[in-house]
């Protein structure tokens, strides 16, 4: 049977809207449950970069609102954690979380990392390697899948654009500061989701009067988000999230792309044949 870390977690309202717990919040707690496991039963997350100079870069992530969960629903929440190496030669590490409340569970992510072998420097940069045989031995053979986790992005946005009918476009800018980042200045991932809901929540309030279909996007509690990020922001990086609201059946589906930007506004030379640096996608 996988291992898993089973603990609890003490709330607070900061980690709250109105209507649920924040996505920067169920992120952070993500992070340090898929830290805690990792300390549980491999090694400690200083240990893996300080001493085994091995890091991991999050690829994609998903998260699922199972059952209402509000501030003054709970005191605290359980909290459980597995893992598995997932890929040809532990190319993957996949980390699931679950958060329990009253109703039962009420959260539950799914987050999909690629190891990297660091060189050493304070910025902890480094390059795609498999995970080393001696932590890929740690994981038990039902802790160990072959093949490798697939995003849903591609096909989730195709099926908008099939199924769906856009109702606004918008674009909005923020720049990633020192309490956006993690220790070596760069972009700390949850924080995206805050860009993402910021964007959101701008694009309602300019178009909400128009579109009175909108205005149910600042009020009513998420369903889920599914994020892959591409390549890292840095501190003092401006950001451009361009978002695409989207009408599907009864659901309202809002498609963000954050893209690098120069501090004039416009797109820094050479970035926009890359990419975006993250797609995120929240559904409501």
């Amino acid at each position: 049977m996988p291992r898993s870390s089973t603990y609890e977690a003490v709330l607070d309202a900061s980690l709250f809207t109105p209507a649920q717990l924040q996505p920067t919040a169920v992120g952070r707690l993500a992070f340090q449950a898929g830290t805690r496991w990792m300390r549980d039963h491999v090694c400690s997350h200083r240990t893996l970069v300080h001493e085994h100079r091995v890091g991991f870069v999050l690829w994609s992530w998903q998260l699922e609102y199972v059952h209402p969960l509000r501030f003054l629903d709970a005191d605290e929440v359980r909290v459980e954690v597995t893992a598995r190496v997932r890929g040809p030669r532990a190319s993957q590490l996949e980390v699931e979380m679950t958060l329990e409340g009253p109703s039962g569970v009420a959260v539950r992510t799914r987050a999909a990392s690629v190891p990297l072998r660091l060189s050493g420097d304070e910025a902890l940069s480094g390059a795609p390697r498999p995970l080393p045989d001696a932590l890929a031995g740690a994981f038990h053979d039902d802790e160990t899948e072959r093949t490798p986790h697939r995003s849903r992005i591609r096909a989730m946005r195709a099926g908008f654009a099939r199924d769906g009918e856009q109702l606004a476009s918008g674009r909005t800018h923020f720049r990633v500061h020192r309490h956006h980042c993690e220790v070596a200045d760069q972009w700390y991932w949850a924080e995206t989701l805050g860009f993402a809901a910021g964007a959101r929540e701008e694009l309602v309030m300019r178009h909400g009067k128009a579109l009175p279909g909108l205005r149910r996007a600042l009020a009513a509690p998420l369903r889920r988000v599914d994020v892959t990020w591409l390549r890292a922001g840095q501190f003092r990086d401006l950001f451009e999230v361009r978002t695409t609201a989207h009408r599907v059946g009864d659901e309202l589906a809002f498609v963000h792309e954050l893209w690098l930007a120069d501090d004039e506004g416009g797109i820094e030379s050479g970035i926009e044949d890359g990419g975006p640096y993250a797609v995120v996608v929240e559904r409501i």
